[in-house]
């Protein structure tokens, strides 16, 4: 919803996107906090997927049945990612501008298509419009699309496939049951 909103007033052009931004911090009613709210917001998804995932590890939910459950998830912590890289741009400021200098070289030291992967996030050989504008492409249609299209896919499979116990209730469970007619013991 707040990036609804501050869609409504952003232009994703190098010469128009910092002072967009100060508008809606400075000018547009209540955009200042909704811009908090983005932020802050964005921030604890990314510590909250984290936690989830570690849980999910220390639980050992990843095993035998919810195998595939677990890739989606993995693939929905890479989304999170990417929304938090793509979004990290758009402020166009200096911080914004190189930070994503160092995080796209980054990409560009990957083996053998790390000069791709480079050209392709960048539109080119260095920072510039085609950049801002592929950026904010992705994290406002793209990314939102992929991300919906696999949070269905994760509920269906966390539905179809129950959610897994913690590891001394399934012991528990498992000593419970009385190995004559596999009923549980009264």
């Amino acid at each position: 919803m707040t990036g609804i909103l501050m869609a409504l007033y952003y232009s994703p052009s190098p010469d128009h996107a910092y002072d967009s931004v100060s508008y809606i911090n400075n000018q547009a009613a209540m955009g200042n906090f909704i811009r908090g709210l983005h932020h802050w917001g964005a921030s604890a998804m990314v510590v909250l997927v984290v936690l989830h995932m570690l849980r999910i590890i220390i639980m050992g939910a990843y095993k035998y049945p919810r195998e595939v459950t677990w890739f989606v998830g993995v693939v929905l912590f890479v989304i999170v990612m990417a929304f938090g890289f793509t979004g990290y741009l758009l402020p166009w400021d200096e911080k914004a501008y190189w930070a994503t200098t160092v995080g796209t070289n980054m990409a560009g030291t990957v083996p053998v298509i790390g000069g791709w992967i480079l050209i392709l996030l960048r539109g080119g050989t260095e920072l510039g419009a085609v950049t801002l504008t592929r950026f904010y492409a992705l994290h406002v249609l793209v990314l939102p699309m992929i991300a919906l299209m696999f949070v269905a896919a994760h509920l269906y499979l966390v539905v179809r496939l129950g959610i897994s116990a913690p590891p001394e209730k399934i012991e528990s469970r498992k000593q419970s049951v009385t190995p004559d007619d596999g009923r549980r013991a009264a």
